[in-house]
């Protein structure tokens, strides 16, 4: 008699998705007496979200099976319906999944998924919209929707993306006016990219001590101040090293929650959301949820 379903958002289009035995692999360590699976297989990206809603109304545990665009969207559902949700990951980076500990091998993935506590996780939240990893626009954005269509013409590489983002730094450059409000105090900035993270893993490229401390207590803003491209340049190799919190021109700081507006005509923002572009209306209302949604992982808290 079935007393639980496991449902199954499964991405074929991930890194590892297509591969023919994935399913079989799953279902081996997902399958238990009084369980059922039910499985959501969305086959256009347009549909993604739709299917995630269906799959968390669905079960008792959700699983997405994919890469953190796919954990993304499952885990906007499943916080929507109150759903505890788990982690497969087949996805290039797994960045979602590597800060939670949650194993990248398939059948250890899957074991946990099902039999796993599901413990509070925090998230960052942008207009009512999710994201582990980051929300980031302006210079950045631009550059990470170059480096995709870069990659579909000459293929994934280093070189491509480090090709990309020198072509898109000496091609069009944003220069923002933003009107930033927290804490009751608001100031104005002019700034060419704004990057809000809620991984620790990618604030840690930028400066390790600041991500320490913005682990599992607020969102880490990285505000690149208006500069010139050959600053842009410098501050990208010090990167590279690790020394980004040291340039002048950039901000660092720990955001519990933030309005942030800018003086432009459109109104409407492109957003680099955990690496998919969308666009959203102004202002950005964003916030750091710290028990936004269950997921099961490893305690290590």
């Amino acid at each position: 008699m079935t007393s639980r379903v496991i449902a199954v958002v499964l991405n074929t289009r991930s890194a590892a998705g297509r591969s023919p035995h994935l399913r079989a692999q799953i279902e081996a360590h997902l399958q238990a007496p009084g369980v059922r699976l039910a499985w959501f297989e969305p086959e256009r990206r347009a549909r993604i979200d739709a299917v995630c809603a269906d799959a968390a109304r669905a079960g008792d545990r959700v699983v997405a099976v994919g890469g953190d665009g796919t954990v993304r969207s499952v885990a906007q559902a499943a916080r929507a319906t109150g759903t505890p949700m788990a982690i497969i990951p087949t996805g290039t980076y797994n960045y979602v999944a590597r800060y939670h500990d949650i194993p990248e091998d398939i059948a250890d993935a899957a074991r946990l998924a099902a039999t796993g506590t599901p413990r509070p996780t925090g998230v960052g939240d942008i207009n009512g919209l999710l994201f582990f990893n980051h929300a980031a626009f302006g210079l950045y954005t631009r550059i990470i929707a170059a480096r995709e269509r870069h990659t579909a013409v000459l293929g994934r590489s280093r070189v491509t993306a480090v090709l990309s983002g020198l072509a898109t730094l000496f091609n069009r450059y944003p220069i923002m006016r933003l009107h930033l409000a927290a804490d009751g105090a608001s100031r104005q900035v002019r700034a060419n990219a704004v990057f809000f993270g809620a991984n620790p893993l990618l604030l840690e490229a930028v400066d390790t001590a600041f991500a320490e401390r913005c682990r599992g207590r607020c969102l880490g803003l990285v505000l690149m101040k208006h500069q010139s491209r050959v600053h842009v340049l410098g501050a990208a190799l010090r990167a590279l090293v690790g020394r980004l919190s040291a340039a002048p021109d950039f901000e660092l700081g720990g955001v519990g929650a933030m309005d942030l507006d800018i003086r432009r005509r459109r109104r409407r923002l492109r957003i680099s959301l955990d690496g998919e572009i969308i666009k959203l209306p102004l202002p950005l209302h964003l916030r750091y949820q710290a028990d936004a949604l269950a997921l099961v992982r490893p305690d290590h808290d």
